[in-house]
C-alpha cells in the first residue's frame, strides 16, 4: 500500500452533519483525549520524527488539526490519523511514509537493535544505550560501569576447525553473559569476537564480580565443536572494564569505551584469560589499565 500526498483536508463536510463547529471540537475531546507527545505510540508511528522534541512543541498543533479536520470531514478523525497528515501534508516532517502493520515493525525493530546470530543487543543498541546511560549518571548521580570482553583465540578455532565451529563458541559465551548478567544489566554483541555489558547502578567491585561470574561460566571445555566427537577447545575470554568517575563533568562515553578497551588491550599483552581495570581519563581518547 503507498501513500499519498493528497491531504484528508481536502474533502468536505459530511452531509446531514448539522452540529455546531463547537458541539463537534467538544466531542472530539470528549470521545478520544489527545495522546501525550510522549506517547509510544507517536513514536513507533513516526519513527524518523523528530520525538520527542518535536512532538513536544507541535503537540498544540496537531489537537488543533484534529479539531479542524473535524469540522471538515463530520467525524473525529482520531489523534493518530490527524498527526500524520499534519507532519505529512502542513508541516513536512515527514517524506512518503510507509505505512506498516504494528506487528510487522516490532519485527523489524528487533531486528535493528538485535545480533543475528547471539540474539544479544547489536552495537547500534550499545551505543545508543551507553550514551544515555552516561546523561542519565551525569544528571542523578549514579553508579555506572562497562565491561568488554574478548574470546580468546577465536580465530586459532576458526582456522582449524572452521567459522561453524567459531559461531558455537560465540554462542557459548553469549550464553554465559545472560546467564551471569543481571535484569538490569545491557548485553551486546560489540564486534565479531568482542562483547559489551552496560552496568548501571554497579560500581568497579561489583562490575569485576559480574566479569568473575562470566570467566568462570565460559571457562570450561566446549565438547564437539562442530566436527565431530574428539574434538574439544577450552574457551576463555580477556576483559577491560571501567567504571564512570563520580564527577562526570564532560566526560563522555567515548572515554569510558576508550578506558575499557585499553584495559581489554592490557588483560591481552598479560596472556589472556583475565581482567584488567580502567581509569577514564577526561578530555583523552585512550584509558590507563590497572591491575
Amino acid at each position: 500500500m503507498h501513500p499519498t500526498n493528497v491531504s484528508v483536508t481536502q474533502y468536505g463536510r459530511r452531509v446531514g452533519d448539522r452540529r455546531t463547529g463547537e458541539e463537534r471540537r467538544a466531542s472530539v475531546d470528549r470521545r478520544a483525549p489527545a495522546l501525550p507527545a510522549d506517547d509510544p505510540q507517536l513514536g513507533r508511528l513516526f519513527p524518523y520524527a523528530r520525538f520527542p522534541d518535536a512532538a513536544a512543541s507541535g503537540q498544540g498543533a496537531i489537537s488543533a488539526h484534529r479539531r479542524d479536520l473535524d469540522g471538515r470531514l463530520g467525524r473525529d478523525p482520531g489523534q493518530l490519523v490527524a498527526a500524520l497528515d499534519y507532519l505529512l501534508n502542513i508541516s513536512h516532517e515527514l517524506v512518503a511514509p510507509t505505512i506498516v502493520e504494528q506487528e510487522v515493525l516490532a519485527v523489524l525493530e528487533r531486528r535493528s537493535v538485535t545480533d543475528p546470530l547471539t540474539g544479544m543487543f547489536n552495537r547500534y543498541h550499545f551505543e545508543a544505550t551507553l550514551k544515555r546511560e552516561v546523561a542519565r549518571s551525569a544528571r542523578h548521580p549514579a553508579e555506572l560501569s562497562l565491561l568488554l570482553l574478548d574470546v580468546d583465540q577465536l580465530k586459532a578455532v576458526n582456522d582449524r576447525w572452521g567459522h561453524h565451529a567459531g559461531d558455537r563458541v560465540l554462542l557459548r559465551v553469549a550464553a554465559a553473559i545472560r546467564q551471569s548478567a543481571r535484569s538490569s544489566d545491557v548485553t551486546c554483541r560489540y564486534g565479531g569476537d568482542e562483547f559489551a555489558i552496560i552496568l548501571p547502578d554497579t560500581d568497579a567491585r561489583g562490575a569485576r564480580a559480574a566479569a568473575d561470574r562470566i570467566c568462570a561460566n565460559v571457562g570450561a571445555v566446549l565438547p564437539d565443536a562442530g566436527v565431530g566427537p574428539d574434538v574439544a577447545t577450552a574457551v576463555t575470554v580477556s576483559g577491560g572494564l571501567a567504571q564512570l568517575p563520580p564527577t562526570v563533568g564532560e566526560m563522555s562515553e567515548f572515554e569510558l569505551v576508550a578506558a575499557a578497551d585499553q584495559a581489554l588491550y592490557q588483560a591481552k599483552r598479560r596472556g589472556r584469560n583475565c581482567v584488567v581495570e580502567g581509569t577514564p581519563a577526561p578530555g583523552s581518547t585512550r584509558g590507563e589499565g590497572t591491575p
